[in-house]
């Protein structure tokens, strides 16, 4: 039976280009900046003034930007959320930060001589799981519900995760894109870096500075096709694919070589081969080295005919939006598919022999195209590329095959040590472990023990191996840093000590130490057992199928956590079957099946993250599956079928 195909028939787009995608789209085709001098936070002593901040914005909150947004959405798709089937529609934001700005008072309260009781009891309620969460609730929708916090690639991520829900056939309907709200911590962290451009924003010209931070929302509404069809739907576009890669690399450094692995993944997972490509949307952050990284893995994979592709960033007029950022240029590639026009790349300047490919600088460009990427990548080397084509362009072509294996648990951790940075520094001696935090250790820990217990070693398979984990509550390093920025401004700030603050730190790290290549994402702290972690995890296996991933959940909050949750983490290594049989691995279990779910009745109960590890276990010595459900720390729910090893 064929997989059902992925239709995009809604659009809703909160930026400071525009407020709705139809005044969104005329920014961008007028090349209008959003660009202004930020009024909400003091510049002084920045390396910039400007920013993309939405200047009409009666509250400055990601969870204000999501719900109106998804609202915008379902609208424009024809739908009344009332009349959504609720335990058949879902939620999936991508978010740098998540509401970020509560927390950001909270641990300058902290700093300013407040208690850690405190500083948990106000924060721990705003964490990025959080979002999806309010909005899903006041829809009363039970499907899948899930933050993703892959930094600046996260709407991408969030969507791919979408279109597997829809594919899989666990939803009929996902509300995905991103969020994110500009920040004082964002901006002075990328001053910091000296990566702010001090006036325009100038993706891949010669004498580029740099880019600007920005706010906004997009969500993009899925459904199947023949759906969407039957009732009627405008159809924007199909989503054909996802590709994925880390680069195992730097932590704020990009990689030619991992972002081209993406690209190319994309292209497989989508059926496409690469003379069927019209149009890419970059990335294009305005950055000397992520531009000019971009161009060289978009010219390692099309080759000679990388010149002849269009190839724009819309980043010089809504500034660099971080979590939202890929979704925004999503909801921009179905209206160019719509329209049959490319937005330009604005404040071109020609003549850096480095970034010699055709970005549309001259303006709108009317070309038809049929297929077009869009590209997101983030800090840590996490990256996702989309494949959408226009209405049509895939019917009657054969689906891409779904490999779709048996999927076995091979290894496992559990690592609960009061001092996991001491636990780091001993199981990894050889590694640079600046700026670590407990959240970073003990995720660190947990997937070399996993590792050592099934047999992998990075160093020979690396390029094989990823990691996908579930990872909040740390404050750490957050409280550090704003000490440090209230201390001694903005050049008080240490500027590595930045992108160890973000929410994707955990799994970044440890894809960068362990050489892990195949794959770095990362989940906004609702199941720290790992429950949702494996359940992408089991998504990217089941598309890719081949590999292994690192699958875990993480929980480091620290004194006056009020979950109760136990500090650690549980991590697991996961891969097809035959792979692990072919290797001679042992194995624990199978995963026979996975399915997400959301409990709209606010009742918060997470499950221990000890139960899942007791589950695999009783699974390995049961004559017959038994089935596990998690519920996470903001109403997610996970249920797994587990079985013997056959």
């Amino acid at each position: 039976m064929a997989e059902p195909r992925v239709a995009v028939t809604g659009l809703g787009v909160l930026s400071c280009a525009g407020r709705g995608k139809d005044a969104f789209w005329e920014s961008l085709l007028a090349r209008r900046a959003g660009i202004s001098a930020i009024a909400c936070f003091s510049t002084e002593g920045l390396r910039s003034r400007l920013g993309g901040e939405i200047k009409d914005a009666q509250v400055r909150s990601a969870k204000a930007y999501a719900r109106q947004t998804l609202l915008q959405a379902l609208a424009d798709a024809g739908l009344d959320a009332a009349r959504v089937a609720p335990e058949r529609a879902g939620i999936a934001l991508g978010t740098t930060q998540g509401e970020w700005l509560p927390i950001e008072a909270a641990l300058d309260r902290r700093a300013r001589g407040g208690g850690a009781a405190a500083l948990q009891k106000e924060a721990f309620p705003e964490f990025p799981g959080s979002i999806p969460a309010a909005v899903a609730r006041e829809l009363g929708w039970r499907g899948p519900c899930i933050a993703l916090t892959t930094a600046c690639a996260a709407g991408n991520f969030a969507l791919a995760y979408a279109y597997e829900r829809i594919v899989q056939g666990q939803a009929e309907l996902m509300a995905a894109g991103g969020v994110d709200v500009l920040s004082q911590t964002n901006y002075a962290g990328f001053s910091r870096l000296l990566a702010l451009a001090p006036e325009l924003c100038a993706p891949f010209s010669k004498g580029r500075k740099g880019m600007l931070p920005a706010e906004g929302c997009a969500v993009l509404i899925l459904e199947e096709l023949a759906a969407a069809r039957r009732r009627g739907a405008r159809v924007y576009a199909e989503l054909l694919g996802c590709g994925m890669s880390s680069d195992a690399h730097h932590v704020t450094a990009p990689d030619a070589g991992g972002v081209a692995r993406a690209l190319e993944d994309c292209l497989r997972q989508s059926g496409l081969e690469p003379g069927e490509v019209d149009y890419i949307n970059a990335h294009g952050t305005g950055t000397p080295v992520n531009d000019k990284t971009e161009t060289a893995a978009i010219k390692k994979v099309f080759g000679p005919r990388a010149a002849a592709i269009p190839v724009s960033s819309i980043k010089a007029l809504l500034g660099h939006a971080m979590g939202a950022a890929s979704a925004l240029e999503a909801a921009a590639c179905c209206l160019a598919l719509e329209t049959g026009v490319l937005p330009p790349t604005a404040n071109f300047t020609p003549g850096d022999p480095d970034c010699d490919l055709d970005y549309v600088p001259e303006g709108p460009r009317r070309t038809s195209p049929r297929v077009v990427l869009n590209n997101g990548f983030a800090f840590g080397g996490s990256n996702a590329v989309l494949a959408l084509a226009k209405p049509g362009f895939a019917d009657g072509r054969a689906a891409p095959a779904r490999p779709r294996p048996s999927l076995a648990i091979t290894g496992l951790a559990l690592v609960e040590d009061p001092d996991p940075l001491a636990l780091a520094e001993r199981l990894l001696p050889d590694k640079d472990l600046g700026f670590m935090d407990r959240a970073m250790a003990y995720a660190l820990c947990g997937s070399a023990e996993a590792l050592r217990d099934a047999g992998l070693d990075p160093a020979r398979r690396g390029d094989r191996i990823g990691v996908a984990l579930d990872t909040s509550g740390e404050l750490e390093n957050q409280l550090k840093y704003r000490a440090d920025f209230l201390g001694g401004g903005p050049s008080g700030i240490e500027p590595m000590l930045f992108p160890g603050i973000l929410p994707n730190a955990a799994a970044s790290r440890t894809a960068v130490l362990l050489g892990l290549k195949l794959l770095n994402e990362s989940i906004a702290g609702s199941f720290p057992g790992g429950e949702s972690a494996l359940a992408c995890a089991c998504d990217f296996l089941s598309r890719r199928g081949q590999g292994a991933l690192l699958a875990g959940g993480v929980w480091a909050a620290g004194e006056g956590d009020p979950s109760g949750l136990p500090q650690g983490a549980v991590v697991f290594v996961l891969e097809p079957r035959q792979e692990a049989l072919a290797r001679g691995a042992r194995i624990y279990a199978e995963v026979r099946g996975w399915r997400e779910s959301f409990d709209a009745s606010g009742k918060v109960e997470p499950t221990s993250p000890r139960l899942l590890g007791e589950a695999v276990k009783r699974a390995a010595a049961s004559p017959g599956p038994i089935e596990f459900r998690a519920r996470g720390l903001w109403g997610g729910v996970v249920d797994l079928t587990l079985g013997p090893a056959s």
